[in-house]
């Protein structure tokens, strides 16, 4: 009887580590018409990203399979969000639609619209992670927040952005690290538009290293773009169009240096402002023309070759 018991047990506990290991795939599905209880493939798919994460592997992939908002989501491991396709959409109403918080971890999002119905407080809020993807995603509605908090916690946290739309009624973009953390962000094709202020980097608590290419800062009721803190701020604006913002095309604060090439800062109140220890440098290439004030001209780069 003793040999059988045994025997049994480890039937179990071999059933049990099977179950275990199947509950979590490498790819899951979330469908408009599913069901959270189902084991997420794609036959049998769930409802909601929230449903799909707890049975997605670490480094796996949750995929759209046809139309439906899939609800709001924390993410503590490495996975991507992939709604390329179809119309994937998160809506939520005096919350984030998506936290990102996990040591180490990388998160993907792509092909995804949120709205915050204008109580929303942040599109993504990223706090802790090591790389933040975000492709052809489309945020509004967030006026209580951002359309993307930038925040990293500890170590560096880096950003990357492109062919994606930010019209949320507050901020569109804020890098703000804490704790002393590094924050890089590498910005492309994105169109900043609608907002409070298109994109706030703020080095109180941290540093930030941000790039801006090819993209549009337009019409947002603060400045376009505002560069400030006590540590060290770093911003490249490079073949971007920054117009009719109701304050600053571009302004850098203290700890701000902001580098200026092949961009246009039109319709702004003004085109260029510097406050404090700030500074803007030009690569000389700019138009800075047709602001209610256009400023001083920026500074030429130092100890490089203007072309």
């Amino acid at each position: 009887m003793k040999r059988l018991f045994a025997v049994l047990t480890v039937v179990a506990i071999a059933i049990l580590n099977s179950s275990s290991a199947s509950a979590q795939a490498s790819r899951t599905w979330v469908s408009g018409v599913g069901d959270d209880v189902n084991p997420c493939s794609r036959t049998a798919p769930c409802k909601t990203f929230a449903g799909a994460i707890s049975k997605t592997a670490a480094g796996g992939e949750i995929d759209c399979l046809d139309p439906g908002g899939f609800g709001a989501v924390t993410i503590t491991k490495s996975v991507t969000l992939d709604c390329t396709g179809t119309l994937g959409s998160i809506l939520v109403s005096g919350t984030n639609a998506i936290v990102v918080s996990g040591a180490g971890i990388i998160v993907r999002i792509r092909g995804i619209t949120l709205q915050g119905i204008t109580t929303g407080i942040n599109g993504i809020s990223a706090l802790n992670m090591s790389e933040l993807f975000v492709e052809d995603c489309v945020f509004f509605g967030f006026s209580a927040g951002a359309g993307i908090n930038f925040a990293p916690e500890t170590g560096v946290g880096r950003l990357f952005v492109k062919d994606t739309v930010i019209d949320s009624g507050s901020s569109g973009i804020v890098i703000a690290p804490t704790g002393g953390a590094v924050a890089g962000a590498s910005l492309s094709n994105v169109s900043l538009q609608g907002n409070g202020t298109g994109m706030s980097i703020n080095t109180t608590s941290g540093s930030a290293t941000v790039e801006l290419t090819n993209s549009l800062v337009a019409a947002n009721t603060t400045n376009g773009i505002t560069v400030s803190g006590t540590s060290s701020g770093i911003l490249l604006i490079n073949a971007t169009t920054v117009i009719n913002n109701s304050g600053s095309g571009v302004s850098a604060g203290n700890g701000a240096s902001v580098f200026i090439g092949g961009s246009s800062f039109v319709g702004n109140s003004t085109g260029v402002s510097v406050t404090g220890s700030g500074a803007v440098r030009s690569y000389k290439n700019n138009a800075i023309n047709a602001n209610t004030a256009d400023a001083s001209p920026p500074l030429p780069l130092v100890g490089t070759t203007q072309n």
